[in-house]
């Protein structure tokens, strides 16, 4: 399960001593469909699973939560094609993409099912944003949306664009903090958002099978 490394971290950036996680996922029906509102919880302690960026500057971590995949629990996973590198040649800004996630804890709850947005990019697909591997969309990103996936249609094709990290809000000043921060005015949210470029969530994957064949297999 991929989303930021802020989400399981206090404002100083220190983890969570206990790191409880709790999700919640749809049972599965006997057809494999999901039974939505009929809500499976799973409780996990400890973020011992848990595997951030190796770059310390890329705001994404994984945590294991492979035992998901053995319970009476509807899931589904980013499919390979998905994740192929975009031609970013095809994409330009303004163009749409879809977002999916939990807006300031905003969601079906008799359903239990996420939101799912619409915004364009805002900046220019093919450079990194301030020198990152980032990107901007114009959506309304309020908190609560850090590690929503973000889709974009390229050659009549979905793939992800990458994930939400943070939110650009107007104070004092035009600031950009994290998309998880609590009690932020909505009147401040100035509609856009920061999103961590593919090629890094494809870096965290392959790092995190790494490491966890290593637990496995330490001298292999």
């Amino acid at each position: 399960m991929i989303s930021n490394k802020h989400v399981f971290r206090d404002s100083s950036g220190r983890l969570d001593p206990i790191g409880v996680v709790i999700i919640k996922l749809n049972r599965k029906k006997a057809d494999g469909t999901p039974d939505f509102g009929n809500i499976n919880t799973f409780v996990q302690v400890g973020l011992e699973n848990l595997f951030d960026h190796p770059d310390p500057k890329i705001d994404l971590t994984c945590l294991d939560v492979s035992d998901i995949i053995h319970a009476d629990a509807f899931h589904k996973h980013l499919h390979e094609d998905l994740l192929k590198p975009i031609n970013y040649d095809k994409v330009a800004a303004g163009k749409d993409v879809i977002f999916i996630g939990y807006p300031n804890d905003r969601y079906d709850l008799a359903n239990n099912l996420p939101l799912i947005r619409k915004g364009s990019i805002a900046s220019m697909p093919n450079v990194d944003f301030n020198g990152r591997g980032q990107v901007v969309i114009d959506a309304q990103v309020f908190p609560g949306s850090s590690g929503s996936p973000v889709f974009v249609d390229w050659d009549n094709k979905y793939a992800l664009l990458g994930v939400v990290s943070q939110t650009m809000i107007r104070d004092s000043k035009l600031e950009i903090l994290p998309a998880n921060m609590p009690q932020l005015g909505v009147q401040e949210v100035i509609g856009l958002g920061i999103v961590i470029k593919q090629k890094h969530v494809r870096e965290l994957i392959d790092h995190t099978t790494n490491e966890i064949k290593k637990r496995v297999s330490p001298n292999s």
